[in-house]
């Protein structure tokens, strides 16, 4: 494996753990029946159905053979999961871009 692909895993495996803490923060807290009255209960909806794409983006994208396409692929999941915990606070928007541009710049073998 190469060093772009290493970090586009690393990068998606963290926007994993940011969907699993989106998910526990937007649980309601009043119960079944009055979930409805839970504060922060839709907060987290909209990146919940961004953070997919892009999971599914980086394992594609740092799993496949050519190396402009994942790279591609790499640069587009770094920018959807910004909304996703800025990103998991910045660490996989990092990682998953530098993964993208170390796949388009690398040479081919």
């Amino acid at each position: 494996m190469e060093t772009y692909q290493i970090l586009g895993i690393v990068a998606s495996i963290l926007i994993l753990v940011s969907l699993f803490i989106m998910m526990t923060m937007s649980f309601p807290y009043y119960g079944m029946m009055g979930g409805r009255f839970a504060m922060m209960r839709g907060f987290f909806f909209m990146p919940f159905f961004v953070a997919i794409p892009s999971l599914v983006l980086g394992l594609i994208g740092s799993l496949i053979s050519d190396k402009q396409v994942g790279g591609i692929l790499l640069i587009i999941a770094s920018v959807l999961s910004l909304p996703v915990f800025f990103g998991f606070f910045g660490v996989s928007f990092v990682l998953l871009l530098i993964a993208g541009i170390l796949a388009l710049t690398t040479k081919k073998t």
